[in-house]
């Protein structure tokens, strides 16, 4: 759940490669129609609106969930498995540390002349004793041990649901790493049939002397440089799939089809206001916190079991043949008297885990300020970074693209040149997914620091 309210940032306003395409098809196929069309890549955003909710509609309808992922992690993850088992176990400890402690039954046979076993009824100097004795911890001590068992509970609970965060944390850092994969190979699939456009009419000039070898040849190193591109980005998606189902305890061989358009969430609040929510939310402080309140409870505890005496109460009967039957009752105490040697030491390792503990929130409380303020870093020059894509780089790019297609035209211009303002008007738009990949995953960190929903 997102307590925050921001203004959704918006995407890019149109796909620049269907407008790429769109002009190079205007500018050597439909000669014709090239009037029509640069008007239309004047002002693009209605025109291509329909395609780039096309493309939408069909990445969505075919993706893989961000969510169907992270539901699936957590319910294969054996991890977790293990720390729910766990929580169970120490929940169940709770009872029986409050509990007292088991009373004990005896049942003995005296006798003064007769051997055998339980014959003293026949002998005059002879009884059966029925005894029932019980043990009473001081007073508050069981109280104390039924709040160590429950604050070692509540320190389980917190460890699963740490675990839960960090992997759910790691499968959207692999998703989104996927996602920009995803986005940059259908950009390069779109280049490519862009620049084997170019590559035909390049050729078709040449065969006729109205274009240099040169052009052909550039445009084909071009072409290669684009399929180097596309092997690194598959094999970028490959280690990422088997990364993703390492998480979801499968086959690294599993194929991930691809990932639904992943939105920009909205911006994340400010440092101060995530360090709280880290301090109030983290499961991991949470769970730091849980175990030092058992260890205090777990000192107090010792410091009570070395100065002051376990007390204990007995009854027992005696049945005799003869004489009249009887009874006898009693108190016992269990005195610290090796208190130099067990109790002393019992307090001190409890006063050692109390500290080692505290130590320890510390680092983490450090660590995660730490953490917290290096994600917010990069969420915030990323977003800037898309914004100055969107409204500057993609569109001025797209139109120096359109400027060296018409100057081509004319003969203005070689065919290094207008390769060069296709390859950076494209390069520009695989770096906006880079970027919206980039920033989508600090906000996925920053959610494993704070226990509170970022993105969407």
């Amino acid at each position: 759940m997102n307590i925050f309210k921001t203004t959704q940032p918006q995407s890019a306003q149109w796909p620049l490669t269907v407008v790429t395409f769109a002009i190079l098809l205007a500018a050597f196929v439909l000669p014709g129609m090239a009037q029509q069309i640069q008007n239309t890549v004047q002002h693009p955003s209605e025109q291509t609106s329909q395609h780039a909710m096309q493309h939408k509609a069909d990445v969505q309808a075919g993706g893989v969930s961000l969510a169907g992922l992270v539901e699936a992690a957590l319910a294969a993850n054996p991890e977790l498995t293990v720390m729910r088992r766990g929580f169970d176990a120490a929940r169940a400890r709770i009872p029986q540390a409050k509990a007292l402690p088991d009373p004990m039954v005896s049942l003995s046979n005296s006798t003064v002349t007769n051997p055998v076993p339980f014959a003293g009824l026949k002998n005059d100097f002879s009884e059966i004793a029925l005894g029932f004795s019980q043990d009473l911890p001081w007073f508050g001590v069981r109280r104390l041990r039924g709040q160590v068992a429950s604050a070692e509970s509540e320190a389980k609970f917190q460890e699963y649901a740490a675990t839960a965060l960090r992997l759910t944390s790691e499968v959207k850092l692999a998703y989104y790493d996927l996602s920009y994969t995803d986005r940059a190979l259908a950009v390069l699939a779109r280049d490519k049939e862009i620049l084997d456009k170019i590559a035909q009419v390049a050729e078709a000039r040449y065969s006729v002397g109205k274009a240099q070898q040169v052009d052909v040849v550039n445009v084909r190193v071009e072409i290669t440089e684009l399929l180097e591109k596309q092997a690194m980005l598959e094999q970028r998606r490959a280690i990422t799939v088997a990364q993703l189902n390492n998480l979801l305890y499968r086959n690294p061989e599993t194929p991930i089809e691809k990932t639904a358009d992943v939105k920009m969430s909205p911006e994340p609040p400010p440092l101060e206001e995530l360090e709280r929510l880290s301090s109030e939310n983290a499961p991991d402080l949470k769970q730091l916190r849980r175990m030092i309140d058992g260890n205090n409870k777990a000192l107090r505890l010792a410091e009570r079991e070395a100065k002051y005496p376990e007390v204990g109460v007995n009854f027992i009967y005696h049945n005799r043949p003869v004489f009249s039957d009887y009874y006898t009752y009693g108190v016992t105490l269990r005195l610290p008297l090796y208190a130099a040697t067990k109790q002393r030491y019992a307090i001190k390792e409890q006063a050692a885990n109390l500290a080692a503990t505290q130590a320890r929130l510390d680092s983490n409380l450090s660590l995660i300020r730490y953490k917290l303020r290096d994600a917010r870093v990069r969420a915030s020059t990323s977003a800037r970074l898309i914004k100055l894509h969107e409204q500057g780089l993609i569109p001025q790019a797209t139109l120096a693209l359109e400027s060296a297609l018409s100057a081509y035209q004319t003969g203005q211009i070689e065919m290094l040149t207008l390769l060069n303002s296709l390859k950076r008007a494209l390069d520009y738009e695989t770096r906006f997914y880079e970027l919206l990949a980039d920033y989508q995953k600090a906000l996925a960190e920053m959610e494993r620091f704070t226990g509170v929903e970022l993105t969407k």
